[in-house]
């Protein structure tokens, strides 16, 4: 009898296959445009990524949330340009042409960082870069932002991107302005959503909480990045879910309370938990 189907006749969404269809439906493209172009022109591919990026979140994201790429400027300051930015398109952007825009704080849901391929010595400039767009965008506020860094491809070997994270100095990302502070407001928009190719998934838990039941021993925890063997090619999924979930969670100012059954199970379809891919969390120092 067919796993997916109940008795009488019900069908159970295969929700896992879907997701893991995602990374397919990603990569296909990236060969299709590598088939047919030569090594002469990878600055033309890296662009194509960011587009096939952007039109997939042009078809998944609410109609009045927008993606564009270009600049964000807040009052005499001004990011460097940004791969893709998510934005709310009821707020007036002060340039818009096609895609590309130049849009205020106010805007501003999430940005995302698009690489072909990450190797770990570049992991640490492109987390700062990110982290000065998102201090731009903040400001001294305590803004919630997505700050991601999409890459298509990565090395085989996790340890030394984890390595590399560990190197990264964290201090004046932890300062808190006020005592009774939970999270610091750097901490509230820097780099918290990474994926490096089909299989490593970073997560920045800024408050220390993994929100898995099934998984509660670090609770209480200090801040830290989860670095994620999606062994099954979930990554890119897991971080697109990631998004959504950050999106839905500003709609609806519900940022405490757990997703609804069926929408977590939709989004987050490995039964025990992305916890049980964990490789390392690295403590933010």
């Amino acid at each position: 009898m067919n796993s997916n189907i109940k008795l009488g006749g019900d069908r159970v969404p295969n929700y896992l296959e879907y997701q893991k269809s995602i990374a397919s439906e990603f990569k296909a493209y990236e060969k299709r445009v590598r088939h047919l172009i030569d090594d002469a022109h990878w600055v033309e591919e890296g662009r194509y990524k960011e587009i096939i990026l952007m039109n997939y979140l042009k078809r998944i994201l609410p109609k009045h949330i927008s993606v564009g790429t270009g600049f964000i400027r807040n009052q005499d300051t001004i990011t460097h340009q940004i791969d893709i930015i998510i934005y709310d398109n009821t707020y007036p952007l002060l340039f818009s042409e096609g895609d590309f825009i130049i849009a205020v704080p106010e805007n501003v849901i999430g940005i995302i960082e698009v690489k072909s391929n990450i190797v770990p010595s570049d992991l640490c400039d492109i987390i700062k870069k990110s982290n000065h767009n998102a201090s731009i965008i903040c400001g001294n506020s305590n803004k919630m932002l997505f700050n991601g860094v999409f890459s298509y491809n990565s090395i085989e070997e996790s340890a030394q991107y984890i390595l590399k994270l560990k190197t990264i100095e964290y201090k004046q990302i932890l300062e808190k302005q006020f005592t009774n502070q939970i999270i610091s407001n750097k901490l509230s928009s820097c780099v918290n959503h990474i994926v490096l190719g089909t299989k490593y998934f970073i997560k920045l838990w800024a408050s220390g909480v993994t929100h898995e039941k099934k998984h509660d021993e670090w609770k209480g925890a200090p801040p830290h990045y989860s670095f994620y063997n999606m062994q099954e090619g979930l990554a890119f999924s897991y971080f697109l879910s990631n998004l959504q979930e950050v999106i839905i969670r500003k709609l609806t100012g519900k940022y405490v309370e757990e997703l609804s059954g069926a929408l977590s199970a939709y989004f987050y379809p490995i039964p025990e938990g992305k916890e049980a891919r964990l490789v390392e969390r690295i403590e933010l120092r």
